[in-house]
């Protein structure tokens, strides 16, 4: 007996009705390779960015983490700008989540910068377990520096957008990443499943 033919919807991508266009995913499809494309050219100019300054790609986005959220390694009490506190800095396993790596990933990407010059470590007054990032002067001065080059390119980047795009987009980020991550544990559950098939191990 023939084997009973599959129907269109089982090919499907995905199943959510808000992304089906009359009962088809080739405009989800579509949005996807738009995205990959774009992710692979915001990967370029991260990457352009930190060779402009010496450092490598994911150096360059620890070390723009450490300048917005980290404050200033030089930073007193009472003369802190804004993100800074008295005790300013951002401790590696909070970069790491930023960056969704690993926290012994980052502490040795850290550790290039701090050799630099570039960020200064120091333990956490709080928590003794805990190392804290904060900007030096040089990395300050340095990020200053590329300034210039971020605006060039991130105007082309991001020419396409008015205030309404840009605010819509921003809205939808967060959430995006959010999902992001569930989507990736949720992928590594069922590659993990995936292996340990018999076919697939014979394979």
């Amino acid at each position: 007996m023939a084997a009973p033919k599959k129907s269109k919807s089982d090919a499907r991508t995905i199943s959510r009705p808000a992304l089906l266009i009359d009962g088809s995913d080739e405009a989800f499809r579509g949005l996807i390779h738009d995205l990959m494309a774009y992710a692979h050219h915001l990967g370029a100019c991260r990457d352009g960015f930190g060779a402009i300054i010496g450092l490598t790609g994911v150096q360059y986005e620890i070390f723009m983490i450490v300048r917005r959220f980290g404050g200033s390694a030089d930073a007193k009490a009472g003369n802190a700008k804004a993100g800074d506190a008295k005790t300013p800095g951002i401790s590696v396993g909070q970069v790491a989540a930023r960056l969704h790596r690993s926290g012994a990933f980052a502490t040795i990407e850290a550790a290039k910068l701090a050799e630099r010059g570039l960020i200064a470590k120091r333990t956490d007054p709080a928590d003794g377990r805990k190392v804290l990032l904060a900007m030096t002067p040089a990395g300050e001065a340095l990020a200053r520096s590329l300034a210039p080059y971020q605006q060039q390119i991130n105007d082309v980047l991001f020419e396409c957008f008015d205030r309404r795009r840009f605010e819509a987009l921003a809205a939808m980020a967060g959430d995006m990443v959010a999902s992001g991550d569930r989507a990736v544990a949720l992928s590594e559950f069922l590659v993990a499943q995936v292996s340990q098939r018999p076919a697939a191990r014979a394979a």
